[in-house]
Formats: C-alpha cells, structure tokens, sequence
C-alpha cells in the first residue's frame, strides 16, 4: 500500500495523471483507468482516494487496498477543485 500512496502524492505533487487497475466490490475489474487525484479519506473502515476519472467525466471515490497497479503518466492535468494531497 505504501507504494500506492507515494504514487499517488507523487502524481499530484506533479499534476500527472495516474494510470491505475481498479477491483470492484464485486471482483470486477474494467481495464485500466486515468485519474487526477485530488484527496486521501478515511472512514475508520477503508481508507480511500477521491479522484476525478476521465473516462467517466465525474468524481469517484477509490479504496487504495483495491488498486491492483499504478502508474504516473506523463500527461498534465489543470485541478478542477484544491488538491489536499
């Protein structure tokens, strides 16, 4: 998970767009995703990312245990709301 995490606060250190392969509750898995990650939150339950995600053009909310990989692109992204990574 650690590794996750510096990826994280390093893509939005830079404003890059992550590339990350996502599992979803249900065990699905749609491929890999670009996202702009904005903030961290944890519930006392999951501790999770909200990030914006291109394809779906919306906000989401990522559990950092499900990412199954990561990568930092070399794409910019302008914040569309204050990152508080």
């Amino acid at each position: 998970m650690n590794f996750v995490l510096e990826k994280i606060k390093e893509a939005a250190h830079k404003r890059l767009i992550l590339e990350i392969l996502y599992k979803e509750k249900d065990g699905s898995c749609e491929g890999w995703r670009d996202i702009e990650p904005y903030s961290f939150n944890d519930d006392d339950k999951e501790f999770g990312l909200y990030a914006w995600d291109v394809q779906k053009a919306g906000i989401r909310r990522f559990t950092i245990e499900r990412i199954i990989d990561i990568k930092i692109t070399e794409r910019h992204y302008n914040p569309r709301y204050n990152i508080e990574i």
